[in-house]
């Protein structure tokens, strides 16, 4: 008999009830057992919808809870540091939405918390990392497909998953508007610092330049809130150049040393290709097997880091 994860939910908001659905519908050898009301309404959706064996109002029970191994946090993201501590010191694996804290001190108790127990299984969601289509394209630069990176010109609007729709705001423009970006940057550069450079355009666009100590330059415009339209990301190399579109997430074009436009397919060719299943599939096969690959807080920390960082020079820049 396969053994089956049993967790429970902080955080019953928007981000969590669609959570809680691919959770339940979708994620084998997992069972919810409890969750986290804040209110009326959260408590009868946990009680009623899901059906749990424990529903509490309070989190520091669900915590100590001895049958739930396993915590998931949805919550608001000002709750999330407070609330992976004390899950981690309270000997659970965790998962945390992104981001996983709103300023660098906090995301960094984190990943200490996190470092001092090395037997738990602790893991942020990232939108990026487990794209099928994005890992393609971070092969073809990791082995050099496009040459050394030069230039990445990307915007706000490329992204719109989960965590970005259905998360409160912070505040932060950077931190509520582009983390999966910063982070698709930072995956594929893998520098060690940053130089940044914040304006704003006649267009109202806030136009954030980042150049990274390995000599890539990220281009990163931030689109008013209210405007919508198709996306591209451009990823430049000395040789070569990758062109993705958010209207496509099988495929881009790729162009090397006079062969244009060259499309590229990914392997993967299931229909359910959402990013955040796949994230949930792979947290749960890693506790049942132990394995702590991609275990690291570090590229939550990295991202947090910059987005606090493009916040400043925005803040500088009196934008």
């Amino acid at each position: 008999m396969i053994y089956n994860i049993k967790a429970g939910v902080l955080g019953l908001e928007e981000l969590g009830m669609a959570y809680t659905t691919l959770l339940r519908e979708h994620i084998k050898n997992l069972k919810l057992l409890g969750a986290v009301g804040r209110n009326q309404k959260e408590l009868l959706y946990a009680k009623n919808d899901l059906n749990l064996e424990y529903v509490y109002s309070d989190e520091k029970s669900l915590i100590e809870n001895h049958d739930i191994d396993t915590i998931f946090i949805f919550s608001d993201p000002q709750f999330r540091p407070h609330q992976a501590i004390k899950a981690i010191e309270a000997g659970k694996h965790v998962f945390i939405a992104d981001p996983i804290a709103l300023n660098v001190e906090d995301a960094l108790a984190v990943k200490a918390c996190a470092d001092s127990h090395p037997s738990q299984i602790v893991m942020s969601s990232s939108m990026v990392r487990h794209s099928p289509l994005f890992h393609t394209v971070q092969q073809i630069i990791a082995s050099n497909g496009i040459g050394a990176l030069t230039n990445i010109t990307l915007d706000s609007n490329f992204f719109n998953g989960l965590n970005r729709q259905l998360t409160q705001k912070s505040g932060s423009l950077f931190i509520d508007s582009v983390i999966d970006e910063l982070d698709l940057c930072l995956w594929l550069i893998e520098a060690d610092n940053y130089v940044v450079k914040v304006s704003k355009s006649d267009s109202q666009e806030i136009v954030c330049h980042i150049n990274a100590s390995n000599n890539t330059e990220i281009v990163l415009t931030v689109k008013p809130a209210d405007t919508e339209h198709k996306s591209i990301i451009n990823i430049k190399g000395d040789i070569g150049k990758l062109e993705i579109s958010n209207d496509n997430y099988r495929s881009f074009l790729m162009s090397v040393a006079g062969d244009e436009n060259i499309p590229i397919t990914t392997k993967y060719y299931s229909g359910f290709l959402y990013p955040e299943y796949l994230q949930l599939h792979h947290f749960v096969k890693s506790l049942l097997n132990r394995n702590n690959q991609m275990n690291s807080l570090q590229p939550a920390v990295d991202v947090v880091r910059l987005a606090v960082t493009l916040e400043k020079g925005k803040l500088f820049n009196e934008i």
